[in-house]
């Protein structure tokens, strides 16, 4: 039964580490890009006509 409650403990915490791993990983990194846009525009402008 002990084996069985620290099995169940051990998937719950890989979900939730498995979570906060997608957040930190993309949503941050991601919420930082759309606050950079405007300057890596202005900084690397596109080229247009090719």
């Amino acid at each position: 039964m002990v084996l069985l409650l620290d099995t169940c403990a051990m998937l719950i915490s890989a979900v939730f580490l498995s979570i906060v791993g997608l957040v930190a990983g993309v949503a941050i990194p991601g919420l930082f890009m759309v606050a950079a846009a405007p300057w890596l525009d202005w900084i690397l402008p596109v080229k247009e006509g090719k």
